[in-house]
């Protein structure tokens, strides 16, 4: 490929990426935010929240869009690294995030379709069978804390490490902004371990949820930016194909 070709394929998957990157950052903030709380100890509680939730599956749907888009935002990420060691370990990190986003997909579709439709059953079956429908909205719940655990480790987690020292061990971006997302991401996989030994979410384990995944969204909203920045400047690049000095020189 000629580096024509190669550098007009780059200004489109940073401009798709990074606006992807933005928008996913934004879609899944929102769908985060809104999601309705769930009591904790109570399953009684959370089948009746989820149940009259008119808005759980559009809400659950909203994260879904969000997660995929930020995934097509890191694939962006990966490629606009540059040197040996930021290019090896974008590549570990997108290994990591396509297996969290796998979960993530799966963890989503059961807490948005499946819990409601549980949900749904336990409040329209007659008492006698309430107890039993009850059991199966409980163990969805388990599964979906599982998932959930596994998605702060595997996504939230090992995926932002490896990008953040990726970014920081690139020339292209501040070695800095690379390592705040570090931090992000081991307080997911603390988040992620904690929840996994309680079996269910306790306040160490929210606390760390909403800190580290509010870092590393943030931290990809950033990113989206700099990668729409990027493919503009490649657009304003000489035609014969030489990148120009921003484009192309380290970040301070």
């Amino acid at each position: 490929m000629t580096v024509e070709a190669t550098q007009g394929s780059d200004r489109w998957l940073f401009l798709m990426g990074g606006a992807a990157a933005i928008l996913g950052s934004l879609l899944g903030m929102i769908g985060n935010l809104i999601h309705p709380d769930t009591p904790i100890g109570d399953p009684a509680g959370v089948a009746r929240a989820i149940a009259a939730s008119e808005g759980w599956l559009p809400i659950h749907l909203t994260i879904v869009l969000g997660i995929l888009l930020m995934f097509g935002g890191l694939v962006a990420l990966a490629r606009s690294v540059r040197g040996e060691l930021a290019t090896g370990l974008a590549r570990l990190g997108l290994a990591a995030a396509t297996a969290g986003v796998a979960v993530g997909l799966v963890l989503v579709i059961l807490d948005g379709v499946a819990a409601r439709q549980l949900a749904q059953e336990w409040a329209s079956a007659p008492p006698a069978e309430q107890v039993i429908a009850l059991r199966l909205v409980s163990a969805n719940e388990t599964l979906n804390f599982a998932l959930a655990s596994l998605f702060n480790i595997l996504f939230a987690g090992v995926a932002f490490i490896m990008f953040g020292l990726a970014v920081a061990a690139s020339g292209g971006y501040p070695r800095s902004f690379g390592l705040i997302v570090v931090l992000g991401g081991l307080e997911s996989i603390g988040a992620g371990l904690i929840q996994a030994d309680a079996g269910e979410p306790v306040l160490a384990s929210r606390v760390l949820t909403i800190i580290g995944p509010t870092v590393i969204t943030l931290w990809l909203f950033a990113i989206g930016i700099l990668l729409v920045q990027k493919a503009r400047r490649l657009i304003a690049s000489p035609a014969d194909g030489r990148l120009p000095p921003a484009a192309a020189g380290p970040m301070s």
